[in-house]
């Protein structure tokens, strides 16, 4: 009986033209449907279109992104930005023989012989890493061939070391000295313990 009786209280309530006109206004519940269409790429002015997190030359650089850096240094980044390590793009290019990265930069009058935290030039880390056609292009830019880290160690110690024959060889054909000697006394051929075919190489190099 109870239940009869409020459904005609709300039968009436609804007859009612005040409650018709709320319902014929009421709109229904606004329902979203996906997102906003974002350009995928931004003009130079306004943004960088690409995904270098931290908007440096060294980060897109070690990163294997050209275009990146490119852009970069279009809108006004310099080409010897550094990271907390001091590590240059050049570095980069150099550690992970990116050659296109290394031309990019060399290019736009990147400087070759800066040093990172440790001492080491570009062409230490490519002597270090065997990133033979990074080498090639460093000395054909004028690059330093004997610079010396903190430790006096030179990219032909480190070449030496690794029983990297190519990279020795070109860099005693670019003149490296192999008689340098790093903090503790040792010169390339100390380095080359254990590699008897550089050791040779070494030993037969012209005189500085």
């Amino acid at each position: 009986m109870f239940r009869l009786l409020l459904g005609a209280v709300l039968l009436v309530a609804m007859a009612a033209p005040g409650a018709q006109t709320a319902l014929a206004q009421a709109k229904p519940p606004t329902v979203l449907s996906g997102v906003p269409d974002v350009p995928k790429t931004l003009p130079i002015i306004g943004g960088n279109p690409f995904g270098t997190a931290d908007n440096s030359v060294a980060s897109a650089s070690a990163s294997d992104k050209p275009d990146d850096v490119t852009y970069l240094i279009a809108v006004g980044n310099s080409p010897d930005e550094v990271d907390q390590q001091g590590r240059t793009g050049l570095m980069y290019a150099a550690i992970s023989n990116y050659s296109n990265i290394a031309q990019t930069l060399i290019s736009h009058a990147a400087k070759l012989d800066l040093r990172d935290k440790l001492g080491y030039t570009a062409l230490h880390w490519a002597a270090e890493h065997g990133s033979i056609e990074i080498m090639r292009l460093l000395l054909a830019a004028k690059a330093m061939v004997d610079p010396q880290n903190s430790q006096g160690i030179t990219p032909l110690m480190l070449a030496a070391a690794n029983g990297n024959i190519p990279a020795v060889r070109l860099l005693l054909q670019n003149h490296a000295d192999p008689s340098k000697q790093d903090y503790t006394g040792r010169d390339a051929i100390g380095w080359a313990a254990g590699h008897s075919a550089i050791a040779a190489l070494l030993k037969n190099a012209p005189a500085k």
